[in-house]
């Protein structure tokens, strides 16, 4: 009987290993692939102070219903499609980065539509797990933008818009910092990426859409 209990005790031991292997596995391979199955087409405009509101409604803010940083003189406005999302809780989060540096570097969201309205900028400490897993990623970690004071400077970058199966997001974003360098070729000058964050918050995958 002993024997018996032992040997049953090891084999549930021998389980349970196994099980938090595949899990393991699973859970990388989601990290590499998450979101290849999403078919995603993406729209990228520069604007200046006078064409903002004619560059935001053309991709897909109503009228009148989008407020930019007053001061800033150029606003990069980025416009995501998606379909064949696997997913229908929690929700995509949207970032843009300057590609002219390495790692690229956050840019700051003003502000965004999605299919539930206007909605705002936002960062959670959860995502900063983006910067451990992604090397064109690694400048998304608050810590980078905090100087040895403490003086915290990291901007909010990402833009959040419902997890269905098929949507729409329209964000804007600024440089942020002193003396800023416009972009010129959106191609070559931006990356566009979309992050999906499960509907208890933690974060599942990235995928670089655009630049």
């Amino acid at each position: 009987m002993r024997r018996a209990v032992i040997a049953a005790v090891a084999t549930a031991a021998v389980v349970v290993v196994a099980g938090v292997a595949l899990l393991r596995v699973q859970r990388e391979r989601e990290w590499t692939r998450g979101g290849d199955r999403l078919a995603v087409h993406v729209e990228v405009a520069l604007a200046t102070q006078d064409t903002f509101e004619g560059v935001v409604v053309r991709l897909g803010a109503p009228p009148r219903t989008a407020t930019r940083f007053h001061s800033a003189d150029q606003t990069v406005v980025v416009q995501v499609r998606w379909s064949a999302s696997a997913h229908s809780d929690g929700s995509f989060q949207l970032i843009a980065l300057d590609g002219r540096v390495t790692p690229p570097r956050p840019l700051a969201a003003d502000g965004g539509w999605n299919a539930e309205g206007a909605t705002g900028s936002s960062w959670g400490s959860a995502y900063e797990v983006l910067a451990q897993r992604y090397e064109w990623l690694a400048g998304m970690a608050e810590s980078n933008y905090t100087d040895p004071n403490g003086i915290h400077t990291f901007p909010t970058p990402a833009v959040r818009a419902p997890a269905a199966s098929a949507g729409t997001v329209t964000a804007w974003f600024r440089q942020w910092g002193d003396g800023p360098i416009p972009f010129t070729d959106t191609e070559r000058d931006i990356v566009v990426a979309l992050f999906y964050v499960d509907g208890g918050g933690e974060v599942r995958w990235a995928k670089r859409v655009f630049g």
